[in-house]
């Protein structure tokens, strides 16, 4: 009985650190995730940039997971791990998909998985996902060019999900201090503009102000918001916001080499 009871100990034991060894949500959180370092720094961050775009634009979230060791779970099984316990896409769509890659060892092959949340299912159904793989991804892989394989699959992803799912998020969503400072701006510059003409005499009735460069103050800057470019710098153009909660039901492909 004591020898049974430390087997069951023991097994829980590993178990707990094959659970643990698996990569936790990153912080900040980003959506190129080169775990494995096949990628360039330069890719890493283009690819971000395009896919933080993505998300922003129609609110689907595309992970990308490269790691070096599956820890004992299947190719889909990690992925599909991974995409609920990160929470990849919106709690309200269940927009997300996590491309999975592991690279080929001198003592282990290749493996590639695509998981598609719920809400994309339609879109991304488990054929086109295996289609992806075998013609997009593995076929580069071969060829030693990990990016390419990565890249093309994330531009067929991003074209048919778009298609399915193509929410725009919100100024207010991605940037709420924003309207906070904003606001504050315009008071600051309606109070200025009160005290001043309050100086110059101007409440009496039928006066006017025939001093020289007594204009309004601030109206020059404000057409920018203090850019030089004249673009508000208010939203927009900003880093990954973070996961949404989104969840897994299965659906998706795998594939190797």
């Amino acid at each position: 009985m004591k020898r049974r009871k430390l087997i069951i100990i023991l097994l829980a034991f590993f178990a707990t650190i094959a659970v643990s060894a698996m990569p936790s949500r990153p912080n900040p959180p980003r959506l190129v995730n080169d775990l494995a370092h096949i990628f360039s720094a330069n890719q890493v961050v283009s690819l971000e940039k395009e896919l933080v775009a993505f998300d922003d634009s129609t609110s689907n979230q595309i992970l990308v997971l490269t790691v070096t060791d599956l820890e004992g779970y299947e190719p889909a099984e990690y992925a599909t791990k991974i995409g609920l316990d990160w929470g990849v896409g919106s709690k309200d769509f269940n927009n997300g998909i996590v491309l999975l890659v592991k690279p080929k060892t001198s003592d282990s092959g290749g493996k590639v998985s695509i998981q598609v949340g719920y809400g994309l299912e339609g879109a991304i159904p488990d054929a086109y996902a295996k289609r992806i793989i075998e013609n997009d991804m593995i076929p580069s892989f071969k060829e030693g060019d990990m990016f390419k394989g990565v890249q093309q699959a994330c531009d067929e992803l991003t074209a048919l999900a778009s298609g399915e799912i193509s929410e725009p998020r919100s100024q207010d969503e991605d940037n709420p201090i924003a309207f906070i400072l904003l606001f504050f701006f315009f008071l600051f510059v309606v109070i200025a503009i009160l005290v001043k003409n309050g100086g110059n005499g101007t409440g009496g009735r039928g006066s006017v102000n025939h001093s020289h460069g007594s204009g309004p103050i601030f109206f020059g800057p404000i057409g920018g918001f203090g850019s030089s470019s004249g673009g508000s710098s208010f939203g927009g153009g900003g880093g990954f916001g973070g996961f949404g909660g989104g969840s897994f039901g299965g659906g998706g492909a795998s594939g190797g080499w």
